[in-house]
């Protein structure tokens, strides 16, 4: 029973006996609205209105792609449960619209529709190398797969990660190893695992090596100069020492073993900064880069000395102006005395 009012007012005539009757319309069977993999087969299935009994070529199904294009459906008959299946090969990542008809009856509750999606467009970028106690990054960019739900692990979720979601189906992803291990990183995407897992990410410690750089803070020219390197903890060591001088790249000499230790020697042939980097597995050690400053003392040059007299001062010129840092030291004597300057 309905009844109207206006203002207040019953209108005449009113309330009205209405007799409200259940669709006979086709019905989904599961959920209407599902995400589906690209290039798989996708199946829908429809229920008839109760008591009534369908064939699959009494179906007429239609599947819209979401660039607009149809898209070759298969209707067959499911004898087990009366309904009929709707079958379907996506290509395209984006909604599917699913229409279904028998007769002129339309599914209850509008089209179905199919969310594709295709995990094999994640791209996963800047997958590099780590130090312990340092955070590491990498990019996943899901903008092209379609919609879903992306799972990060790393070691088999035994080291936390943070995902910073930078839009468009972007994200920063990053975690800070605690060992000197490889760190595996799988990735999934609606369930499925994305293609190049496990991505690897080697991890390095440099508070293993240990440099004994004190002697190289002036150095002399045309002369080999040389520092320890010592790695603790024993296994594999990739060690790569490099100098820059002030004309350039210097060639360095690497002597020793993970037992004993490493020796690197180099002869700086320029007046000037040399800096001097250690890398362990690629990562930088700690107290790296050095800078060694060279000098050359044959540059500095003194000026004629004249005659002097006894008791008056005696004056000569000292240009160090070539030479490099360092400390100049002026000794004069005369007679096993020396005399002050």
């Amino acid at each position: 029973r309905i009844g109207t009012q206006e203002k207040g007012f019953l209108i005449k005539c009113s309330p009205w006996n209405i007799n409200i009757m259940s669709s006979p319309g086709l019905t989904a069977l599961g959920e209407s609205t599902r995400l589906v993999p690209a290039n798989v087969p996708a199946v829908f299935e429809v229920l008839p209105p109760p008591g009534a009994s369908i064939r699959g070529s009494d179906c007429v199904a239609t599947v819209l792609s979401p660039s607009k294009s149809k898209v070759n459906a298969r209707v067959t008959h499911e004898a087990a449960n009366g309904a009929v299946r709707i079958e379907f090969v996506p290509n395209e990542v984006g909604t599917h619209i699913i229409e279904a008809s028998i007769g002129g009856t339309t599914l209850v509750g509008g089209p179905l529709i199919a969310k594709v999606y295709d995990s094999s467009l994640i791209q996963v970028t800047d997958v590099n190398g780590g130090v312990v106690g340092q955070p590491c990054q990498f990019r996943v960019d899901a903008s092209a797969a379609g919609e879903g739900q992306l799972e990060i692990s790393i070691n088999e979720g035994e080291v936390p990660n943070h995902v910073q979601v930078v839009g468009g189906g972007r994200c920063l992803v990053s975690f800070t190893p605690e060992q000197a291990k490889p760190h595996l990183i799988d990735i999934k995407f609606n369930g499925e695992t994305v293609i190049g897992c496990p991505f690897v990410c080697s991890v390095a410690d440099t508070s293993r090596v240990l440099l004994n750089l004190s002697n190289l803070e002036l150095i002399p020219v045309n002369r080999p100069a040389s520092f320890h390197i010592t790695v603790s903890g024993g296994g594999a060591a990739e060690l790569a020492v490099s100098v820059r001088g002030p004309q350039g790249e210097l060639p360095v000499r690497v002597t020793g073993d993970i037992h004993a230790g490493f020796t690197a020697e180099f002869t700086p042939n320029n007046v000037g900064a040399h800096t001097i980097n250690v890398e362990y597995n690629g990562y930088p050690v700690q107290g790296t880069p050095f800078v060694a400053k060279s000098y050359d003392a044959t540059k500095v040059g003194v000026g004629s000395v004249s005659k002097g007299t006894v008791g008056r001062p005696v004056q000569f010129t000292v240009d160090a102006g070539d030479a490099g840092e360092g400390n100049l030291e002026i000794t004069i004597s005369a007679k096993g005395h020396n005399i002050p300057v």
